[in-house]
């Protein structure tokens, strides 16, 4: 597994030692995606809970503890909720996480803005 940092402008908020919580802002430049690759977020601890927003095209993603290793929960931008079984698109570990770059996920692509928060 490897993590795509071309092209990408990572913002946190300022507030980041309360509770566990974390969010921020990734902006992704026209050549950023390599659909093999992650997105590594360093949020600096093991997340619980992970949103993830696809701004630009109102897409997001949810992951949530007790989940099975390929699944997170999808809301496109028309508000349909489903199941995506997408192999691997959350990946947690204990400083953060990563989201798959892929077409069938389309949470990351490349000219977006994308918000995430983590809840640890």
């Amino acid at each position: 597994m490897a993590d795509n940092t071309a092209g990408q402008t990572v913002t946190r908020s300022n507030d980041q030692a309360t509770g566990q919580i974390a969010q921020g802002k990734v902006v992704f430049d026209a050549t950023a995606i390599t659909t093999t690759d992650y997105v590594r977020i360093n949020c600096g601890f093991q997340p619980r809970y992970i949103q993830w927003v696809n701004l630009t095209d109102r897409i997001a993603v949810e992951w949530m503890e007790g989940f099975g290793s390929a699944e997170c929960l999808k809301t496109a931008a028309a508000g349909t909720r489903t199941l995506d079984t997408t192999a691997a698109a959350v990946v947690v570990d204990k400083l953060g996480f990563r989201i798959l770059q892929n077409a069938t996920l389309a949470a990351v692509l490349a000219s977006k803005t994308c918000y995430w928060r983590a809840i640890g």
